[in-house]
């Protein structure tokens, strides 16, 4: 990551799909935290892959900040987006984890508003220690995702750009809801939804340990200008993928065909490696 920092880069559309996170230039989702993993023992690449009965995720919203639930045109849950990547990227286990993901906001948490226009890492590592509501353990791992309103700080100013931000060294992701919405050109239209689905994918990515971030590669594809991405610009895990051109691809792609599947063959091999 660039600067330890994996940032998708939205200047509209970035949506990188194939996304466009990037570690500081790219779409703007960025690893960046002193690294407590002291607080989340049971929360590495090698038990992951290998031992991990089950994931579920804790999804945390301000009023105002509510994610995208419902249908995609196809007639599946938005949030099976996310669900079909962890079974694909898992796809290579011996024994097959199971899943907890919320698809209804019923389903989901909202928090008090938090009245913040700037988001630092420290923010969001304190939301989190005041909401979470379980620890992972050696057989369940935890993954916490918050829907912000506001920016992201980053230590020196606000970035109005990074749509999303993987802390680094533990399993807490932060969406920022007003950057997510002006990836198209109606906010509810189903651009912004799969800006949103597209982010939690690659974040994810790093939070599971690629590219070269804790899952050792199988084969050198990593773009080392610009962090734990790939070189491959039909992976989520690719830089940056922006413009209108590609962000309209991009949605004509997952709108006309049944798989939501985002991983390039490279990090899909790595998987199979590391899996047990």
């Amino acid at each position: 990551m660039l600067n330890n920092r994996n940032l998708m880069r939205v200047a509209v559309p970035l949506l990188c799909l194939m996304t466009a996170l990037a570690f500081q230039n790219c779409s703007k989702t960025q690893e960046d935290a002193a690294n407590p993993a002291q607080q989340f023992p049971f929360s590495s690449s090698n038990l992951y892959f290998k031992t991990t009965q089950k994931f579920t995720f804790e999804v945390y919203y301000e009023p105002g900040a509510e994610p995208y639930v419902g249908t995609t045109p196809k007639g599946a849950q938005y949030w099976d987006i996310l669900k079909d990547n962890m079974v694909s990227i898992f796809q290579f286990r011996s024994t097959a984890p199971t899943y907890s993901i919320p698809t209804m906001l019923a389903d989901m948490s909202s928090i008090p508003t938090q009245n913040k226009t700037d988001w630092t890492t420290t923010d969001i590592l304190s939301l989190n220690a005041n909401y979470k509501k379980s620890n992972p353990s050696d057989t369940e791992a935890r993954f916490y995702i918050y829907f912000l309103k506001g920016y992201f700080n980053n230590g020196t100013q606000q970035d109005q750009s990074v749509i999303g931000v993987s802390l680094s060294g533990t399993p807490i992701i932060a969406i920022f809801k007003q950057v997510v919405q002006s990836t198209g050109s109606s906010p509810t239209g189903p651009v912004p939804r799969f800006v949103e689905q597209s982010t939690l994918v690659h974040e994810m990515g790093h939070a599971l340990g690629f590219v070269n971030n804790g899952v050792a590669m199988v084969k050198n594809y990593q773009d080392t200008a610009h962090g734990s991405h790939s070189l491959d610009p039909n992976c989520v895990m690719y830089w940056q993928n922006e413009g209108a051109a590609s962000l309209s691809a991009f949605i004509q792609k997952y709108l006309s065909t049944t798989s939501v599947v985002m991983w390039g063959p490279d990090v899909l091999n790595d998987a199979k490696a590391a899996s047990q």
